[in-house]
């Protein structure tokens, strides 16, 4: 829409509830800035900021020759919350803080598409689109995640989709036709935007055999579920190795009530 530079935000929020039949009560302005120091945007809130606009944006350094991009909520449940902790918040930040990554993944638990993983209140990862899966073979996803994510902090989203702990698996990226493994965990993954990865499960050691748990469903119409993939050797006490199941469930996530004895 068009807004004169001498308008103030409040002349701007009335002409955009007039347009829009937005309640102006709960109404937020959100203006974009590019954090030039590590190449992210920030989110500033100009809801209740004083002066004109033409003084506001060249205040942040925008041009006022050029058309702006603003974002307005008037979402009565979310404006009670602090704005960096409303959920306006963090699907700006996380649209303008995302990268692109396609990743095949061994076979594993299902996941629907569009699945959005958060943790802590962030949005972290959003599954936008999964292969079907052919019954034993691996699997293409295409996810967006925060490029500020550390590869340590993507194998914890990874670990439900492939069913085992993040130290059951490497991640590798694909660059022509040879594959180099991510090693540092600490790794940001902002510089791979628009790579391909892989994940390859971790070879065992000696003795070790990797086991495919499956949930037996009497009552359901799958009677039979895959759970999830364990590793254990010969010589692991039945009881322990039951503990273990219960502490990888829990860690991957799965909403199964599974008891000890």
């Amino acid at each position: 829409m068009r807004a004169w530079l001498a308008w103030t935000v409040e002349n701007l929020k009335q002409h955009i509830g007039e347009a829009y039949n937005l309640n102006l009560s709960c109404m937020r302005l959100v203006m974009r800035e590019k954090d030039y120091w590590n190449d992210t945007f920030k989110i500033r809130d100009i809801s209740d900021v004083g002066g004109t606009l033409k003084e506001i944006l060249k205040m942040r350094g925008h041009n006022t020759s050029h058309t702006q991009l603003l974002y307005v909520s008037s979402d009565p449940e979310d404006y009670q919350k602090e704005f960096e902790d409303s959920l306006m918040n963090k699907c700006i930040e996380f649209h303008f803080n995302s990268i692109l990554l396609d990743i095949i993944i061994p076979p594993g638990p299902e996941a629907l598409p569009t699945t959005t993983i958060r943790r802590k209140g962030r949005v972290v990862m959003k599954i936008i689109s999964m292969e079907d899966e052919s019954k034993g073979k691996e699997r293409k996803i295409q996810v967006k995640v925060d490029k500020r994510t550390t590869l340590a902090q993507l194998k914890e989203e990874l670990v439900p989709l492939i069913g085992v702990v993040s130290t059951g698996f490497e991640v590798y990226r694909i660059s022509g036709n040879e594959e180099y493994e991510m090693k540092r965990l600490d790794e940001i993954l902002m510089n791979i935007s628009e790579s391909k990865l892989i994940v390859r499960l971790s070879p065992l050691r000696v003795e070790e055999y990797r086991i495919k748990l499956y949930l037996l469903q009497v009552n359901s119409i799958e009677f039979c579920k895959f759970m999830l993939k364990s590793i254990a050797t010969k010589d692991t006490p039945v009881r322990e190795f039951k503990k273990q199941i219960i502490e990888e469930a829990k860690v991957q996530g799965i909403d199964y009530v599974l008891k000890l004895d």
